[in-house]
């Protein structure tokens, strides 16, 4: 076994190249699986941020002058790199987009796309043929696209393609039809026909968002629509494990299959491509599954003993101490940007003039009446930059546990006041901004329903 937090000069690396990837659980499955089969390699995130071609094509030229074996890609870059590999396989030509880029021993780069692949090894793995059946796939986006094609290589009968946008349906059906002219495939619009096609099916598979973390209550099916006895029902969305969706397919009757197996089986196929040896599914499994745990444990409901309030003058002084402790992590890491803190860093003074303010939120949590955590946020509309127009979000500033209470629920019962204030003012928006290193921030935020965007996370749908 390698020790996970060392890397030499004769590590083998592989990556992640998209942006943003703070929040891509990638790394945790291949190093869980380096570490069990002893292999001194790496699975390391390289945020792309380029906008240009040419910029795209030196970054994919650093793979293989970093000694780079291969790598993930990530939205927005799956088809941006196509103009630049060597080899483009069946899959990701099909697919139209690439998720795996393998480094050839002369440089060169092999494109994959081990969606359709990880998609039909699950349902397999559940015991599914897709042999002989009659799909019904909700939505036309990329996940769709490589659905479809997995489920026409593996010889389905018939392929029905919903979508809210019928003309993008169409496309889907268009594109693929071809490569698999023995499978029947068609084109109709969801919901207004879904009710007429819904018990034809013998699998269903959700290939939209609805339903996933923080939006919990949606989902891409009609609620008078049942579903029958003997139906599968495959939802991609892997966070929360449970949808709104499988529950409904459930109380009906018909089987239930969350996406987690096909994000760890792509993840699979993607690490026998570069190092040639069986990926231990079991083991990225596991990981990925105690990963999204301790997010749900960090998203529980806060401890009832933490008590949150609106900030009083009496508070600067402690909520000066507090973001002291801000300070320091920052300092810590980037000294060369970060003052250690000081007295004149957050001033009491200074908290005192923000609670004044009418568009400042200025929050405390307590435990036993004593000060654990605050939270400083202001709700004026304001401009992302000077291009953007300016609109309405909860900015979140400051968000401070002081050490020896973290972990007892203080973090998320701010969080919870701060999204019950911003429904009552009507903004629907939240926003913060977080340095790439505090990793553990980051899992907070996205268990709290952030994700990234840019240099920012965001919170919509308050």
């Amino acid at each position: 076994m390698k020790n996970s937090d060392v890397i030499t000069g004769s590590t083998t690396l592989v990556g992640l190249i998209g942006w943003p990837v703070s929040h891509s659980i990638s790394p945790i499955m291949h190093n869980a699986a380096f570490d069990y089969l002893g292999l001194d390699w790496r699975y390391v995130p390289t945020p792309v941020a380029v906008k240009t071609p040419a910029a795209m094509q030196q970054a994919l030229a650093g793979l293989a002058a970093l000694g780079l074996r291969g790598a993930n890609v990530t939205v927005p870059h799956k088809q941006a790199v196509i103009p630049y590999v060597e080899r483009l396989l069946p899959a990701a030509q099909a697919i139209g987009a690439v998720n795996t880029l393998v480094v050839e021993p002369n440089g060169g780069l092999t494109a994959d796309n081990t969606d359709a692949a990880g998609f039909i090894s699950d349902l397999r793995e559940h015991g599914v043929e897709p042999e002989g059946q009659h799909v019904l796939v909700l939505g036309a986006g990329g996940s769709a696209r490589a659905v479809v094609y997995g489920l026409a290589q593996a010889k389905a009968e018939r392929i029905i393609v919903l979508n809210r946008t019928l003309e993008t349906a169409q496309s889907v059906v268009a594109a693929l039809q071809p490569l698999a002219p023995a499978c029947r495939m068609s084109a109709f619009a969801l919901p207004d026909d879904l009710p007429k096609l819904a018990s034809y099916a013998d699998l269903i598979v959700n290939c939209t968002s609805l339903g996933m973390t923080p939006h919990v209550d949606t989902m891409p099916w009609l609620e008078d629509v049942s579903f029958r006895s003997g139906q599968v029902v495959y939802d991609l969305v892997y966070n929360p494990a449970q949808t709104r969706l499988l529950r409904q397919a459930a109380q009906d009757g018909a089987r239930t299959i969350g996406g987690l197996g096909m994000l760890v089986w792509q993840g699979a196929l993607a690490f026998e491509r570069w190092t040639g040896r069986p990926a231990p599914v079991d083991v990225m499994r596991a990981a990925a599954a105690a990963h999204f745990a301790a997010r749900a444990r960090h998203a529980a409901t806060p401890n009832p003993d933490v008590h949150v309030r609106q900030a009083l003058p009496a508070d600067a002084a402690r909520i000066s101490l507090l973001n002291s402790y801000i300070q320091r992590l920052h300092a810590d890491v980037h000294p060369e940007f970060f003052k250690q803190p000081a007295p004149t860093t957050f001033p009491p003074q200074y908290v005192l003039e923000l609670m004044a303010r009418a568009d400042t939120v200025l929050l405390v949590a307590e435990i036993a009446g004593e000060i654990a955590g605050y939270l400083y946020a202001d709700v004026s509309p304001a401009m992302e930059t000077s291009s953007t127009y300016a609109f309405e979000r909860f900015y979140i500033h400051h968000v401070a546990v002081t050490p020896a209470m973290q972990g007892q629920g203080c973090g998320a019962a701010l969080m919870n006041a701060a999204k019950r204030i911003a429904r009552e003012r009507k903004i629907a928006r939240m926003a913060l901004s977080i340095w790439e290193f505090n990793h553990r921030a980051q899992r907070f935020f996205e268990a709290q329903g952030f994700v990234n965007y840019g240099h920012r996370m965001w919170l919509n749908g308050v």
